[in-house]
């Protein structure tokens, strides 16, 4: 095994950031022979496990790793994020610097485009433990397949692995409706009609008018996709969550936005992080309702 360390210099929660409905390959490990707990998952396809101490995100791979392999997990966990900028400039009401305070150190994550396109077309009516089940079931039915010290594992798989499965077999898995759309973007890939990876370097108005043309992503998941991958953090998701909290806290019947509106004028008011605030907003509303449920 092989044990690198990364000084954490912002306010990072690990736990939050990873299992905040951002991604959906991360799994709690306990390690016996350690006697430690791990959260194991794959970062630019490598499968590792990560935990966090006071001071260091510490990583345990069954492969060297160069400075390029630690510089993608800085990147993949925006440990760069200046949060204390963020934090500064999203601080704006009552409601965000509670939810700041219960979450501080919360990130968005920087993933890889290709998948985080697929997992978000999978999360439309959908929740996040039923997405995990299909994202799973994707990797292990039509992913590649691979063996570490860690066990076997299979890849998130690639847009030619989707389009030799077929829309029929995607649908056996369990993806229902959703099952044409990742067929129908997986064939564009291949055939070389989208590349979600250019989008990184274009605005943010040109990227969410060429994903929207992809089958089966809309305005929510295309703003998902640009916030999680993209590095457009002036993204905002709408979902019910994000819908029901702007609804109790921000708008009211002197203010009244129509649905359609509420995406640009939650960008006007909450400004250039407001993909952060989304995500804080979301956290926080949606732990808020399970609490409730637990105690009911």
């Amino acid at each position: 095994m092989n044990n690198y360390s990364i000084e954490i210099t912002q306010p990072y929660d690990l736990h939050q950031t990873l299992y905040s409905g951002q991604a959906f390959r991360w799994e709690y490990i306990e390690d016996t022979e350690s006697d430690q707990s791990w959260h194991q998952g794959f970062i630019k396809n490598r499968r590792l496990r990560i935990r966090q101490s006071e001071t260091h995100i510490h990583i345990k791979t069954t492969e060297k790793y160069t400075e390029t392999e630690i510089s993608d997990v800085i990147s993949y966990l925006r440990l760069d994020d200046n949060m204390e900028t963020i934090y500064a400039k999203i601080s704006n009401d009552k409601y965000i610097i509670s939810a700041i305070k219960k979450y501080q150190g919360l990130h968005i994550l920087r993933q890889d485009p290709w998948e985080t396109l697929i997992t978000f077309i999978c999360s439309s009516n959908n929740n996040i433990p039923r997405i995990r089940q299909l994202v799973n079931s994707m990797s292990l039915n039509f992913g590649q397949k691979g063996k570490d010290e860690f066990g076997v594992f299979n890849l998130f798989p690639s847009s030619f692995e989707l389009y030799d499965a077929g829309e029929q077999s995607l649908r056996d898995i369990g993806l229902g409706f959703r099952a044409k759309y990742v067929s129908a973007a997986a064939e564009l890939a291949v055939q070389k009609k989208i590349n979600v990876n250019e989008l990184i370097n274009k605005s943010y108005q040109y990227s969410l008018g060429e994903l929207i043309k992809i089958p089966g992503v809309g305005d929510k998941v295309a703003n998902c996709i640009l916030l999680f991958s993209l590095d457009k953090l002036e993204a905002f998701p709408v979902d019910v969550w994000i819908k029901r909290v702007l609804k109790e806290v921000y708008i009211n019947k002197k203010n009244k936005i129509p649905d359609t509106k509420i995406r640009s004028w939650a960008q006007e008011k909450f400004g250039p992080y407001s993909g952060y605030v989304n995500q804080y907003l979301f956290h926080n509303r949606r732990l808020f309702e399970k609490s409730i449920m637990k105690n009911l």
